[in-house]
């Protein structure tokens, strides 16, 4: 016969595991916040941030200036996800960036182009693209299993090096 503290502990460790990835949502994001906003909150789990950090976040070769193709990739348009998204659409995200943070209109953005645009209440449009998945297949699945699964108590350093793209 099985004694019950046996049985006890054997099935206090199957119900744990499963415990750990019971889903642990974040709050509700209110309907009215901007994109960038959204995207942060649900692409990167970061939920306070200034205009610097944002633009640096997506500045992808740290040139300390967004180009057409750090446009189109923020919002998501070089996914897989997004291969059937017409031309003109791409086009219309990319002039509409422009027309709202390139202030000497030269096709780029500065960080001090966004920051002054941004707090002078300037913001990022959102085209009914979605979040933006900006990340490769790997960045992108572990970044949602931990949105799914786990929650700011999460020891380690693993969550903050997704959210900013790094790798192990």
């Amino acid at each position: 016969m099985v004694p019950k503290a046996f049985l006890f502990a054997f099935a206090s460790a199957l119900v744990v595991p499963v415990l750990a990835h019971s889903g642990h949502d974040q709050e509700p994001l209110s309907a009215d916040i901007d994109w960038a906003t959204r995207h942060l909150a649900e692409e990167h789990h970061i939920s306070n941030f200034d205009p610097g950090a944002f633009f640096s976040l997506h500045d992808y070769d740290s040139s300390l200036t967004w180009t057409p193709d750090e446009i189109t990739r923020t919002y998501g348009l070089n996914d897989e996800s997004a291969k059937d998204t017409p031309d003109e659409k791409r086009r219309e995200v990319i002039q509409d960036v422009l027309d709202r943070f390139d202030r000497d209109r030269d096709g780029f953005i500065t960080k001090t182009e966004f920051i002054d645009a941004w707090r002078e209440g300037q913001r990022l449009k959102d085209f009914g693209l979605g979040p933006g998945h900006h990340g490769d297949d790997e960045y992108e699945y572990e970044i949602h299993h931990f949105e799914k699964y786990h929650d700011e108590s999460t020891s380690g350093s693993l969550l903050p090096r997704l959210a900013f793209g790094l790798r192990r």
